[in-house]
């Protein structure tokens, strides 16, 4: 899939393509009753006709993931209708997207966290320039970094980890000082494998 949109048609091309892949993908569900719910935004954007995903750098003093590159999202709250709910809910809170400004593109793969959240994930575009309004009790800052360092795979270390009885590749991209690793660049390699790659 081509990440380089030389006028808007292309980017509009790219959107209704991922979309569609989207709505065709056999979505991975977890079975994790033990795990808290919860949810993430991958937002895309055209930045300088380059296809770029918004990624934040949390403070160092939220409860979990203390200082780590990670997806807008949290956890499930009563009150959310749903986990898209929470997605756009939490995206608002952390960085000041608002949802009506977030064109949703579908549902991508569940996954499983070492802090124990079951984690649905959701891919949206918004566009570029955004002014975001960052909670700075969690968010310390925001990184637009390129799809394509994904879809190539050029990360700077690859290690094994064992987790509940499963070995598990994590990678480790650098990017203008921030540092992609954990469950952030393990669903952004995935995407790029199952998505981008295609």
């Amino acid at each position: 899939m081509n990440l380089q949109f030389p006028g808007e048609d292309d980017f509009s091309r790219f959107k209704k393509d991922i979309s569609e892949k989207l709505r065709l993908l056999n979505v991975r569900t977890i079975i994790k009753p033990e795990f808290k719910p919860s949810a993430v935004m991958m937002l895309i954007m055209n930045r300088d006709g380059n296809a770029h995903v918004l990624l934040t750098r949390r403070t160092t003093t939220v409860t979990t993931h203390k200082g780590e590159v990670s997806f807008p999202g949290g956890s499930f709250e009563e009150g959310d209708g749903s986990l898209l709910d929470t997605a756009l809910r939490e995206t608002d809170e952390e960085v000041g997207i608002s949802p009506g400004h977030v064109e949703v593109l579908g549902e991508f793969d569940h996954f499983i966290s070492i802090f124990g959240f079951h984690v649905s994930t959701f891919v949206g575009v918004i566009t570029h320039p955004y002014e975001y309004i960052l909670n700075t009790d969690e968010i310390e800052s925001i990184v637009e970094v390129p799809l394509q360092i994904f879809k190539d795979e050029k990360y700077d270390k690859c290690q094994p980890m064992e987790f509940q009885g499963n070995t598990y590749n994590v990678y480790h991209y650098m990017y203008e000082g921030y540092e992609i690793w954990g469950l952030t660049a393990r669903i952004l390699t995935d995407f790029a494998r199952k998505i981008l790659q295609q």
